[in-house]
């Protein structure tokens, strides 16, 4: 009797575990600018879509995917873009300078450690990279991980 408790107390955790979804509202989160300064929900510029991306430096598809978001960067001069990685600091120049060189010093993208590793059990990715594009009042507008996520954000950035 104890193990078809405990069987089914599983098997309901594993079906609200997949049906899990991304908030549609931009949720309150607090992550760390490379200099160690906070920055949460209210430092966000206003006035414009938000990109927040949630990537490992190791991940072979974030650096496929940050390199395609830096050739195609001119579509994303007006969107806010927040790259957040629980990566320790010292890694992460390196990731940019060999995979999306000059990315990370744009003046709309801010690179985000999450050292409090807040963000996967807040916004629920199911892979690297996992990318979600709000709108400048908070709401989901697109979700997407692993590979061509940024060619299917640039299709709705546009608009």
């Amino acid at each position: 009797m104890k193990f078809r408790n405990l069987l089914l107390i599983l098997l309901l955790a594993l079906t609200f575990q997949v049906k899990a979804q991304q908030p549609t509202l931009l949720p309150q989160f607090t992550f760390y600018k490379l200099d160690g300064k906070a920055f949460s929900n209210g430092d966000i510029k206003q006035g414009k879509k938000n990109l927040f991306i949630l990537f490992d430096c190791t991940c072979e598809h974030c650096q496929r995917e940050s390199k395609i978001l830096n050739t195609n960067y001119a579509q994303f001069k007006d969107v806010n873009i927040y790259m957040i990685t629980m990566d320790e600091g010292y890694i992460i120049p390196q990731f940019f300078n060999s995979y999306a060189k000059g990315l990370n010093t744009k003046p709309n993208v801010l690179v985000l450690q999450d050292k409090k590793r807040m963000f996967i059990p807040t916004f629920l990715p199911k892979q690297y990279p996992a990318m979600y594009l709000y709108s400048s009042g908070g709401k989901l507008l697109l979700y997407e991980s692993g590979d061509g996520g940024i060619k299917k954000m640039m299709k709705v950035v546009g608009k």
